[in-house]
């Protein structure tokens, strides 16, 4: 998040006033010294830094999640009203399917 900030010429001040936090609290979740942002902040520092692409959103994302040991917070509620998808997923586990179904399975959806 830092190297972006000051790529966008940002100072740890505007982005926490922009977002209504504390600079040290952003200063400290650049350093991963805090916890990383819920849903809702962190959308707000996407929007701030000017973060529009989604592979880089993603990846924040599930930064963010594997800090917590969630599921990354804008996948969940879509995971949550699909329960084939938790059918298959928990499939996948028991069997111990590893990154090559994953892989084909994201060529075949391409």
């Amino acid at each position: 998040m830092r190297y972006i900030r000051q790529k966008q010429g940002l100072t740890i001040r505007k982005v926490a006033k922009d977002v209504k936090k504390t600079p040290t609290y952003i200063s400290d979740i650049e350093r991963g010294n805090n916890k990383a942002p819920e849903k809702e902040l962190m959308q707000q520092i996407l929007v701030v830094l000017e973060i529009e692409g989604t592979q880089l959103q993603d990846y924040l994302y599930d930064l963010a999640a594997k800090e917590r040991g969630k599921v990354s917070e804008d996948i969940a509620d879509y995971i949550m009203e699909h329960e084939d998808l938790r059918v298959v997923i928990r499939m996948t586990q028991q069997q111990k399917a590893g990154k090559e179904f994953w892989t084909e399975c994201i060529k075949r959806i391409q």
